[in-house]
């Protein structure tokens, strides 16, 4: 009969194997998938996300469920996740579902009894005080070609918020129902694509009357083009650009893609040389730090507006791989705003957002391979773009904004609301 090693806080102890399983249960009244949450969350050596978490209603092919209804044990496998996505930590985090209409106070997290190992290994994390909505409870790591697992018991009575803000990836604590709806409007969406009909994120012709003035946002990418959404363009018959101290132009459309949601426009006069560039390498950026600048409700307020978030999945709606979605709050008017980087590259741009009470910071940016994209097919040369050089354009006199080290958003906001327009466009 094999020994039991019961965890202590702090203790840390041998996994056996790397294809693994974890129970779990509560002596609580709470239920896990009704009122508590469990994900586990990924971490590289700078204890950063270093891939996207697994929850109760989205496990991955590294971590599955024993079923879904009533889930009480992960099958977790760890080389899959370690050796082949470079994952150093892996953190299992227990949490309070988030529900505003909810008398939160009543809910908080008590006690939670975890089985390691095939029962190998036994760990009871016990909250000590009141009112914790969220807590690390485990974590596994590997030394010396083992697997290793730690007894952890970090709380929060604040959520998850501080957890965000420390890892850089924004973590879903919304409740079960609001995924149900998710699925369904996914459902419904997969059925109108079955019969012809638009895509979500591809709107219904715009129908608009003479005369009827509506706005967006376009950046500009050298001295006579600007990227904004084919939505904010369509059905316009008169297109100007505005930026407070510029004259007012009037622009073309050069090429529009409705399936991409995007568009060039040209001005018959060169811009002022401050242009942004797009990103140019694929890599990880999952849980990276985004900033937008934009003309959210010009209607209200003229002004370019700045807003921050993350990088929170690399797909779009119904897992369209065009798009990414992400965090920073947008409103009416944000179509076509740059989605930058600490560095100043553009890795999307804004393009629609799903509007449910439940569902908040659902938004989606087209992916800059798209732009890229797009402007290939229009003639237009990435190679002797100034997007993607560090130096003077001679042609057009252009000042590069692509920086070697990461800026601050007041630094960033400073270096590219030149290249920022607000778009007007008449019916």
């Amino acid at each position: 009969m094999t020994d039991q090693t019961t965890l202590v806080l702090g203790a840390n102890t041998v996994i056996s194997q790397g294809q693994c399983s974890i129970s779990f249960s509560s002596s609580d009244p709470l239920q896990f998938g009704q009122q508590i949450g469990l994900l586990w969350l990924p971490l590289d050596t700078n204890r950063k996300a270093a891939c996207s978490p697994a929850y109760l209603h989205e496990p991955k092919d590294w971590a599955r469920l024993d079923h879904s209804n009533q889930p009480s044990t992960w099958q977790l496998d760890l080389p899959k996740l370690f050796n082949e996505q470079g994952v150093s930590f892996l953190q299992l985090i227990a949490y309070v579902y988030h529900e505003p209409s909810l008398n939160l106070p009543a809910v908080e997290l008590g006690s939670i009894h975890l089985s390691i190992d095939n029962d190998a290994v036994q760990y009871d994390f016990k909250a000590t005080e009141r009112h914790v909505k969220a807590a690390i409870v485990l974590e596994i790591y590997q030394r010396n070609g083992q697997f290793k697992c730690r007894a952890l018991g970090e709380t929060s009575t604040q959520g998850l918020n501080s957890l965000e803000q420390r890892v850089q990836v924004s973590l879903d604590v919304r409740p079960p129902n609001v995924h149900a709806l998710i699925q369904e409007a996914q459902s419904q969406q997969q059925g109108q694509q079955r019969n012809g009909a638009a895509n979500e994120l591809h709107r219904a012709p715009r129908q608009v009357q003479p005369g009827e003035i509506w706005t967006g946002t376009a950046f500009a990418i050298d001295a006579y083009h600007l990227l904004t959404c084919y939505h904010v363009i369509e059905s316009a018959a008169l297109i100007g650009i505005r930026q407070q101290g510029q004259a007012d132009r009037e622009a073309q459309v050069v090429l529009a893609d409705i399936g991409s949601d995007t568009a060039i426009i040209k001005v018959a006069e060169p811009l002022p040389p401050c242009y942004l560039p797009l990103a140019q390498g694929c890599y990880d950026i999952l849980g990276e730090t985004i900033t937008t600048l934009g003309y959210p409700l010009s209607g209200i307020s003229s002004q370019l507006q700045v807003t921050q978030g993350c990088i929170s999945a690399l797909t779009g709606f119904g897992n369209d791989i065009r798009y990414l979605q992400f965090t920073a709050p947008i409103q009416p008017g944000s179509s076509g705003s740059p989605l930058l980087l600490p560095t100043g590259e553009v890795i999307g741009m804004v393009t629609a957002s799903l509007s449910h009470e439940h569902a908040q910071n659902m938004n989606y940016a087209v992916k800059f391979q798209l732009l890229s994209a797009l402007l290939t097919s229009a003639g237009i040369s990435l190679t002797d773009s100034p997007s993607i050089s560090t130096n003077a354009h001679t042609q057009y006199g252009t000042q590069s904004l692509l920086s070697s080290a990461p800026l601050t958003t007041p630094q960033l906001s400073k270096q590219s609301r030149g290249a920022l327009w607000l778009v007007g466009c008449e019916g």
